[in-house]
């Protein structure tokens, strides 16, 4: 038997009920790159990296030189998928 834990899925309402209120505000549901670097607390670079190497493949377009991502999609993107969660995982508190 494994001794693993399992990892939980984060559902839509996980993701978007942080967002309702002041953080909905601050962070709408379409980011600019600077926005996206300060809700993930990493650097512009950081967040340009991973958009080249496609970690965030799905979440965002390119509108000629300007970058849009979606934030529910970041989120989910970050949290379901396991090499960025164990890596953010290790940088941050996560309140259950």
């Amino acid at each position: 038997m494994s001794t693993r834990k399992r990892r939980k899925i984060l559902t839509k309402d996980e993701i978007t009920h942080p967002f309702e209120g002041e953080w909905g505000d601050r962070y709408p549901p379409i980011l600019t790159v600077e926005q996206a670097a300060k809700l993930l607390q990493i650097s512009r670079s950081t967040l340009y990296e991973w958009l080249k190497k496609g970690r965030l493949d799905g979440a965002y377009r390119k509108r000629g030189k300007h970058i849009l991502l979606w934030r529910d999609k970041i989120i989910e993107i970050i949290f379901n998928t396991r090499a960025l969660s164990e890596f953010l995982l290790t940088r941050f508190v996560v309140f259950e």
